[in-house]
């Protein structure tokens, strides 16, 4: 996966020594591509690996178009699965199916494993897509993943850029001669240079020294641009993840109504239960009480309270992800009714 990143844009998305030494991704990683039709595209990077789902959800939110990447040689693995339904959960509904290391298996093994990956897409946003196959040893592929990035980008219309701006903060730190820097994805409206900016939930008071998309300064950020800010008025150690970058204060909450949406694959639920809540960067140990029925089966949709233990800002409509509090399985997910 980050090898094809690689080969797209020359950027390396694995930057830290444990990620190189482990050949995994751990953290989640951030790079642009410039397409063949003038567009700039931001890309993140999400683990793989079952240990770091809950750094997949923070990287996954927002996200337009989902690359799904497959491997020649081991086809659809469990986290696969989970993390297909966790992007349905989150409402992607546009994207495409990547296979790659094509050069390590033969056709016939090539051809088996995609009609595994057109079965399991059946019914879903990505079926009847074509699968794109992709060499990193030889290249193969990159030149039509453009084009076919460019082709489905005609088919999305631009987010709205109006209602309150909002951006979780997913990477905080400091740059001689800038300060303090902070990068994310915005979730709505948009902003200016001379705009003042609250972090949320502490409601502190924030200027703009500077602003990047993509390694360009910038004047405005529209809503689902991936950007950079330099901040005027705030400490690292005033951070916690989670926190999110808006221009209007904005009340946060601790109880919300939301509709849940159950993974086929899970045990009953009974009428509490503990379990980790996930909205953007946001993550929380919460209990959870079902309100339309006394026990919820895998499949179904229930309505529920959650009873969050941290300040959480969130509006009417955002979706979140549910897990075990062992952190070992994704329940389900939904968005959420009334935040307060």
């Amino acid at each position: 996966k980050t090898a094809l990143i690689k080969s797209l844009t020359g950027i390396d998305c694995d930057t830290h020594l444990e990620e190189k030494q482990r050949g995994i991704t751990i953290n989640l990683g951030f790079s642009h591509l410039n397409l063949t039709d003038g567009n700039s595209i931001g890309i993140v990077d999400v683990p793989g690996h079952h240990d770091f789902v809950n750094t997949m959800v923070a990287g996954a939110h927002g996200i337009d178009i989902l690359m799904l990447v497959v491997a020649a040689d081991s086809g659809i693995m469990p986290q696969t699965v989970e993390h297909f339904r966790i992007a349905q959960t989150l409402g992607i509904n546009h994207g495409f199916v990547v296979l790659t290391k094509i050069d390590l298996v033969d056709e016939e093994s090539i051809l088996i494993i995609e009609n595994e990956i057109k079965d399991f897409l059946k019914g879903t946003f990505l079926a009847d897509n074509n699968i794109l196959r992709f060499s990193a040893k030889t290249g193969e592929g990159t030149e039509r993943i453009n084009d076919h990035i460019v082709n489905l980008l005609g088919r999305i219309g631009k987010k709205s850029a109006s209602g309150v701006f909002r951006m979780y903060i997913d990477r905080i730190f400091s740059k001689a001669g800038f300060g303090t820097v902070v990068t994310g994805s915005a979730l709505g409206g948009n902003i200016t240079k001379s705009d003042k900016l609250y972090l949320l939930p502490s409601n502190k008071e924030l200027r703009i020294r500077r602003m990047e998309r993509h390694g360009n300064e910038i004047e405005q950020i529209s809503s689902g641009n991936r950007v950079s800010l330099n901040l005027i008025g705030l400490n690292k150690d005033e951070f916690n993840k989670g926190m999110v970058l808006s221009d209007k204060i904005i009340e946060p909450t601790t109880i919300l109504d939301v509709k849940l949406n159950l993974f086929e694959n899970i045990k009953n639920i009974s009428i509490w239960s503990d379990v980790i809540f996930l909205t953007g960067t946001f993550r929380n140990q919460a209990k959870m009480h079902l309100l339309d029925t006394n026990k919820a089966e895998g499949g179904s949709s229930v309505i529920v309270q959650l009873h969050l233990t941290a300040p959480c800002i969130i509006f009417r409509g955002d979706k979140y992800i549910i897990r075990s509090t062992s952190g070992l399985q994704t329940l389900g997910g939904g968005e959420v009714i009334d935040p307060y």
